[in-house]
């Protein structure tokens, strides 16, 4: 968690990781854990499959072959879907402590239990490509990062405090054969906008779902698990092109743990967010034989009084910015649609330095699919993340953050990802340098 000068409001920074194969979106229950806890998760999952791998290989396999760790539920699963009704669930923890530098040393735990139901209204109301979309979490554990580094990217992208929350809740139209798409209700604007796959490989939240440095100067880009009111619109064309703008609340406050995603207060007049990215996804259709890549430019604007940043008693009315991003897979293993290396940068622009803390943030990175041939479904990736912090902070330069990672991907339905940190000149300067070492696992239910 870091504190965003321009409001004077703690902004949580972080939003669910691509899970192992899907991305869920309803909670279904869960129990709160600490540090043991979470150990005990990966304990319990250890054991449970020592007698199966003891009897059958062939069993444990399959299990691990299935979508998710529950399997079909005796078919009824499937039945659910057939009906119009498709229900998902995924638990993520970060493990992580920082040996050397920061404030203090320490090991803390973060989780989420991030779940969704997506209802059909085509099949169970004869609604033509209307479905209806309700997303909760419940979160857990302690921000390493604010609590004992001091650094402005949140080390544990998986933190989002400790409290069970509405995360989303709104409808979606299809129209015209899928090229046209709206969205209407409580919605979280990072699920649509500035964001790309590469994003989700990285346990840091400098990109992991949004780039940092919009969520830092406009508090009103909610990620998930947090939502405002809100109406997005997408058109797709058939040579891989589309448009998106949204415009949704601009009230920060509504993210407030203590409310639990249920004040749904709805206040144009104190603010408004609008967005728009454009973009182009080569090489992405199932007969597309070329390189895939994603590139996208957008813009947001926020009519809400913005303090300044340097602590005086002044404000001003609305602020903007700009981001641009770029994802190119730039070499495929022969015989392969997967396997890879992909290279990735993001660039964040919001010009005015008297309100914005990071007038300037970069981003840039790699990752490989499939580098151990026996391990074709690993990724392994490194990432690096640049702040600028604003000229009206002397006190505060830049913060840039290393990382690299291997993702073992055990099963369709679970990962545990060894990940390695480096923060240089936490939180602008002051701070000394932190080693931040530790793990991401995530399991789909």
């Amino acid at each position: 968690m870091i504190l965003n000068r321009a409001t004077g409001r703690q902004r949580r920074t972080t939003t669910p990781v691509e899970h192992s194969r899907n991305r869920p979106k309803a909670i279904i229950g869960s129990c709160r854990i600490g540090t043991g806890g979470a150990l005990a998760v990966g304990v319990a999952l250890a054991v449970s499959a020592a007698p199966v791998s003891a009897q059958s290989q062939s069993a444990l396999q399959q299990w691990l072959a299935q979508d998710t760790a529950t399997g079909n539920w005796g078919g009824e699963r499937t039945q659910l879907s057939n009906d119009g009704v498709d229900l998902a669930l995924n638990f993520t923890t970060d493990i992580l402590g920082n040996p050397t530098g920061g404030m203090e040393q320490r090991t803390e735990f973060a989780g989420m239990w991030y779940g969704t139901a997506t209802v059909d209204l085509g099949a169970l109301a004869g609604l033509t490509s209307l479905t209806f979309n309700v997303a909760g979490a419940l979160t857990q554990g302690r921000d390493l990062s604010g609590d004992h580094i001091g650094n402005l990217f949140a080390v544990a992208q998986v933190f989002n405090g400790d409290t069970l929350r509405l995360a989303e809740l709104y409808f979606e139209q299809s129209l015209f054969s899928d090229q046209l798409s709206i969205a209407i209700g409580r919605l979280a604007a990072g699920d649509d906008f500035a964001t790309a796959d590469a994003y989700g490989y990285y346990v840091i939240s400098a990109v992991n779902g949004n780039p940092t440095g919009i969520l830092v100067n406009a508090p009103s880009f909610t990620t998930p698990p947090f939502a405002q009111w809100g109406v997005r619109g997408t058109v797709t064309t058939e040579n891989d092109l589309y448009f998106s703008a949204g415009v949704y609340n601009a009230d920060p406050d509504v993210q407030d743990d203590d409310v639990n995603g249920l004040d749904f207060t709805l206040n144009p007049q104190d603010g408004v967010l609008m967005l728009a990215e454009a973009g182009w996804n080569p090489n992405t259709g199932d007969d597309a034989t070329g390189l895939p890549g994603h590139y996208a430019i957008g813009m947001w604007g926020d009519t809400s009084d913005y303090a300044f940043v340097n602590g005086a008693d002044q404000s001003q009315d609305g602020n903007y910015g700009f981001y641009a991003i770029a994802q190119q897979m730039v070499y495929r293993e022969q015989g392969s649609s997967d396997e890879g290396l992909t290279i990735w940068g993001t660039i964040n622009v919001a010009p005015d330095d008297d309100i914005n803390t990071l007038p300037v943030a970069l981003f840039g990175g790699a990752y490989y699919e499939g580098l151990f041939p026996s391990r074709p479904e690993d990724v392994t990736a490194f990432g690096i993340s640049y702040a600028g912090f604003s000229d009206t902070l002397p006190d505060q330069t830049y913060e840039v953050a290393l990382e690299i990672n291997h993702r073992f991907q055990l099963g369709n339905w679970l990962y545990v990802q060894p990940d390695l940190q480096y923060v240089v000149n936490p939180n602008g300067g002051g701070i000394d340098d932190a080693l931040v070492v530790g793990f991401e696992a995530s399991v789909d239910f």
